[in-house]
């Protein structure tokens, strides 16, 4: 089955490395909140590397959106130190 999936991934979607992995911090290039990406690669629905993203809005409430590889970028992010790291 899962031989059967990679042959169909092939044929319908044109394979290219993925630019950013899982862990990566990226932020859409239209702007936006930062984002960690939770998984990338390709879909059977579109052609390209997608990635599944995950953030927290200004309330909390975690989200998490596919989007196409093209339209997000690296985020600079600022990292907090805790009160043992200082």
């Amino acid at each position: 089955m899962l031989n059967m999936l990679s042959t169909r991934i092939a044929r319908t979607a044109r394979l290219t490395r993925p630019v950013y992995g899982v862990g990566d911090v990226l932020r859409l290039k239209s702007g936006g909140s930062p984002m960690t990406v939770t998984w990338s690669g390709p879909v059977l629905f579109a052609s390209g590397n997608w990635l599944i993203c995950q953030w927290f809005t200004d309330t909390g409430e975690l989200m998490q959106e596919m989007f196409p590889e093209e339209t997000l970028e690296p985020a600079q992010v600022e990292r907090r130190l805790s009160a043992a790291g200082q």
